[in-house]
This record gives structure tokens, C-alpha cells and sequence, in this order.
């Protein structure tokens, strides 16, 4: 290990770091060692492989999480523009009905005043 990391660096290369001399050197001088191989590497595999497995459906899970979301924002959104439209009738409908009672209104105020011209003008 020491002579890989004080070998000389060739131009245009970056000199290897501590942590990459110490994986050739388990590449090639220690891959016969049966320890390694059984005891640090399956295991580490192993726990990968479940821990990559709990991932991918933890993902699959929040996908399908986020999809009903969106579409239940996308009922939403069509019963908010629903519940808009009937609003905006409904206050259409109101305001009609009140011009129609400003009207009668003003029609009932010019009849009392005729009236009261009327009976003004008799009692005079």
C-alpha cells in the first residue's frame, strides 16, 4: 500500500486518495481472503438488496400517495369552478329580484304621491 501511494502520479491525473488506494489494494492483494468475501461483503449486499427493495416500495408507495392527491385536487378544482358557477347565478338571481322590488318600490312611492296630491288638493 505504500508504494501504490507513493508511486509517482502520471501528467494530467489527480494522485489517488487515501480511501482508494486502501480498495485497490483490497482489490488485489486481499481478494482471496475468505473473510471478506463471507463475513464483510454478502452481508453489506444483502442489506442492500432489502434495503433497496423497502425503498423502491416506500416510492411506489408516495407515487400512488401523490396521485390520488392530484386527483383529488383535480375533483376539487371541478367542484370549486361547480360551486362558483352556482354562486354567480345565484347572485344574478338575487340582483334581479332586487331591481324588480326597486321598481315596485318606486312605483308604490309615485302612486302615494299622486294619492297625497290627491287628497292635498281635495282638502284644500
Amino acid at each position: 500500500m505504500e508504494k501504490m501511494k507513493d508511486a509517482p502520479v502520471p501528467e494530467g491525473e489527480e494522485p489517488k486518495s487515501a480511501a482508494e488506494t486502501v480498495d485497490e489494494v483490497l482489490k488485489t492483494e486481499v481478494k482471496q481472503s475468505t473473510f471478506l468475501m463471507n463475513v464483510v461483503l454478502q452481508p453489506s449486499r444483502n442489506n442492500s438488496g432489502k434495503a433497496t427493495a423497502s425503498v423502491a416500495a416506500h416510492v411506489r408507495d408516495l407515487e400512488q400517495k401523490l396521485e390520488r392527491s392530484e386527483l383529488q385536487g383535480d375533483v376539487m378544482q371541478e367542484e370549486l369552478a361547480a360551486i362558483k358557477m352556482k354562486a354567480e347565478e345565484a347572485e344574478a338571481a338575487c340582483n334581479k329580484e332586487l331591481e324588480l322590488l326597486r321598481k315596485k318600490s318606486q312605483e308604490q312611492d309615485e302612486k302615494l304621491a299622486t294619492l297625497m296630491a290627491l287628497f292635498g288638493a281635495k282638502a284644500s
